[in-house]
């Protein structure tokens, strides 16, 4: 039996399509107008409502990463501003994203020169040595990985370090700092094989990471050691505080409780059981930091959780696969909003787990819940506050119905005091450690 494919058999298919007045539709309008436009359910677009039963106020003007893969630190520092504005009486305000690119940039390359030394001994074609020279500097993150760059660097307002251009558009500095990269992993790697001693590597090493600091203050500019912050509050009262150090500000004026979050994932595959804690291997920026680290529940669990949170006024970061099934101009995230099977004559089967599996669902995106719809107790939609700026959506916001969250969402951020006893006792399991490109750590790629 051959395995090629078969004229006779193509052209005996195409008289059955053309014949086919279902397949003629499809084609004529497919081949000339955008699919997503052609497939939109009417009926699911007519009753897009963008009102809610529960949610988080104030609710604050949507913010914009622009050109960047920064949405990660965009979705916790919007997490952070609403508490922020509430205590301070501040009617908008945003937190420098600029600030933490650049630290986790400039620790990410040091994270990753560490690791080419840990795998000398992977030979130059391992899977290992090929995952880590793919992207040593992507703009992704894990929550864990924002803790690390707060706990250790602070935070400041965007008004005393703003945007650059390689903040708006990163293109140009991860590509010279990849390049620089990739030549130093293989200084090291040669100098470790030579058996090179341990002070002179960490010399040759500390030399590449002075080059690293000068290519990224070239491009940001340095951040801020001490500075002035004044503000004016809801009822038009000046205020200035002097001094301030970024850590400083963060503690004193932000304290936010950064390292009393857990991070909650979704994971139905058969390699990853619940109620047990995961970690990704070489996932991370700082060096000695604190851990990626996830407890995977059922959905209902975490669903639980969210809603605690928006009923006690406090928004959450998630991270989900924010490309399927999703209308960026109406906002809408619906597994019912687009009717492929359809336009093809086909039913698309494949679950959470399959599509984890099979690489055609993984974390992409992290943005923030700010209220829920409950219906007799049980959610329907959720609100979503984006960071792609306030010409999509509603004024930025976004709809996510339940369906979509079931299938979808992979992660949440969430305090400690919504989770169950039970939930935080699992925390203490010694975590299995998955592989590098498990698609629990894709959000950092």
């Amino acid at each position: 039996m051959s395995g090629s494919i078969s004229p006779d058999e193509l052209c005996k298919q195409k008289n059955l399509l053309n014949a086919d007045p279902a397949f003629c539709m499809a084609k004529n309008a497919v081949s000339r107008v955008d699919l997503h436009e052609v497939s939109m359910n009417w009926d699911k677009f007519a009753q897009v409502d963008h009102v809610f039963s529960d949610f988080v106020t104030p609710e604050l003007k949507a913010t914009s990463q622009f050109q960047s893969g920064r949405c990660w630190l965009f979705a916790a520092l919007n997490l952070m501003r609403i508490p922020f504005c509430r205590k301070l009486k501040i009617e908008e305000f945003e937190f420098s994203q600029s600030y933490l690119f650049f630290y986790d940039k400039l620790e990410k390359a040091n994270y990753f020169l560490e690791n080419i030394l840990k795998t000398s001994d992977e030979p130059t074609e391992s899977r290992i040595i090929h995952f880590l020279v793919a992207g040593p500097l992507s703009d992704g993150g894990q929550w864990d990985m924002l803790v690390n760059i707060i706990n250790k660097y602070g935070l400041v307002p965007k008004s005393v370090y703003p945007d650059s251009k390689a903040s708006l558009e990163s293109k140009h500095i991860n590509y010279i700092l990849t390049l620089k990269l990739r030549e130093w992993a293989e200084i090291l790697r040669g100098l470790k094989q030579k058996n090179t001693s341990a002070l002179k590597l960490e010399e040759t090493k500390s030399q590449m990471m002075k080059e690293a600091y000068r290519i990224m203050a070239t491009h940001f500019g340095f951040p801020p050691e001490t500075f002035t912050w004044s503000y004016v509050d809801k009822n038009k009262k000046f205020h200035t505080h002097r001094d301030l150090t970024p850590k400083i500000f963060f503690e004193k004026h932000v304290g936010f409780p950064l390292n009393e979050m857990f991070c909650l994932v979704h994971s139905p595959r058969k390699t990853t059981p619940y109620n047990q804690t995961y970690t990704v291997q070489y996932l991370g920026n700082v060096v000695e930091g604190r851990e990626v680290l996830y407890l995977n529940v059922e959905i209902e669990e975490m669903k639980k959780a969210a809603i605690a949170s928006i009923k006690d006024n406090t928004p959450v970061w998630f991270g989900c696969d924010v490309g399927k099934y999703f209308h960026r101009t109406v906002g809408v995230m619906d597994t019912e909003f687009y009717q492929y099977n359809h336009i093809y004559n086909t039913e698309f089967t494949l679950n959470k787990a399959g599509r984890m599996n099979y690489g055609e669902s993984q974390m992409t995106h992290a943005m923030l819940f700010t209220a829920v719809h409950l219906e007799e107790g049980k959610p329907t939609k959720w609100r979503v506050e984006n960071s792609w700026g306030k010409d999509v959506g509603d004024k930025g916001y976004f709809i996510m119905t339940d369906k979509w969250f079931d299938e979808f969402m992979f992660e949440i951020a969430i305090h400690k005091k919504y989770l169950s006893k039970e939930i935080l006792q699992s925390f203490k399991k010694e975590p299995k450690v998955l592989p590098p490109w498990d698609p629990l750590g894709a959000l950092a790629h």
